[in-house]
């Protein structure tokens, strides 16, 4: 039986379409993959825009232009970046022990079926991410009709990390760039909104300052213009700033009285901490409180960073 994803409904074999029998080299199991139209795409107004601005901390951050300002939604990417970590040291692991072994024998097979466990495990929780993280990016465009999706331009960044950038990254960074999963989660989000994505150029979007064009050096995910004042999250600053410049052409001055309204999402649903030490750390006396939407964790900051408003004087 097949069950829409989405609706739960039975589908039909009628309704069917190309159907795969695949075998999985790691996960050493057959699926059988069946196509289906789940949903009906929707027909979004190409006029207005949401800009997309892609990380490694922060998958996707989004924003677009509310009545009072601008909306800026950020997908924290912590949960990828612990089953990278896992998988990263479960096959350091089993590649150290593996060498030690003559290879073909039991013990290296073994070895081998763990090494190859651990990688379909992984691969599966991260494609079950990208799912999310593209889920969240494509309900925020359907739900302001923004029919034109603007990206920052970052492609080919990890491609030949060791020769190209070998003086500019170290290892660890490289590792991350290799293993960023930036074009699936691009697929996904064309394919959930039916919007063809459109790349631009984001050089220094997020070292420009919104409200002056000052250019200045985050700290960290904290941004902070020495000439003006202006404040807020570092990626929400990129994501506003593609979104100006895919509107006007040119990096240009907001509203100084304009409210960025930013939200802080978590890419899959929260869990419940095992122990006392995890669960302060969702505490409402910590500064942070989780609040469930539906399936998901939302993470809003109890004090929300807002764009500053500068001295007419």
């Amino acid at each position: 039986m097949v069950s829409n994803t989405i609706s739960g409904e039975v589908v039909t074999p009628d309704l069917w379409g190309e159907i795969r029998l695949c075998w999985d080299r790691d996960a050493r199991q057959w699926t059988l993959h069946v196509a289906y139209q789940s949903s009906v795409l929707p027909v979004l107004d190409p006029v207005n825009r949401l800009a997309v601005d892609e990380g490694i901390i922060n998958p996707m951050t989004a924003a677009v232009v509310a009545p009072d300002g601008f909306e800026v939604t950020i997908i924290n990417g912590r949960s990828a970046r612990a089953v990278k970590h896992r998988r990263n040291t479960a096959v350091a692991a089993l590649r150290t022990k593996m060498a030690r072994c003559t290879k073909g024998s039991r013990q290296w097979r073994r070895y081998n079926a763990a090494l190859k466990r651990a990688s379909a495990c992984a691969k599966s929780s991260l494609r079950n991410i990208d799912h999310q993280v593209s889920r969240k990016v494509a309900d925020l465009a359907i739900t302001h009709d923004t029919g034109t999706v603007v990206v920052g331009d970052v492609r080919g960044i990890e491609q030949s990390t060791r020769k190209a950038e070998k003086r500019r990254f170290g290892k660890d960074q490289r590792r991350r760039l290799s293993q960023w999963s930036r074009g699936r989660q691009e697929r996904y989000l064309t394919e959930k909104t039916g919007v063809k994505l459109t790349y631009l150029d984001e050089a220094y979007s997020s070292k420009t300052c919104p409200a002056c064009l000052t250019r200045n050096r985050p700290t960290g995910r904290h941004y902070q213009c020495h000439g003006c004042g202006f404040t807020c999250h570092r990626d929400a600053v990129g994501a506003i700033n593609i979104l100006m410049r895919s509107t006007h052409g040119a990096y240009t001055r907001i509203d100084p009285n304009a409210v960025i309204r930013v939200i802080y999402l978590r890419a899959t649903p929260l869990r419940v901490a095992p122990s006392k030490a995890l669960n302060r750390a969702t505490s409402t006396t910590g500064g942070r409180v989780a609040e469930p939407s539906g399936s998901h964790a939302t993470v809003a900051d109890l004090t929300v960073p807002t764009a500053q408003t500068r001295d007419a004087a």
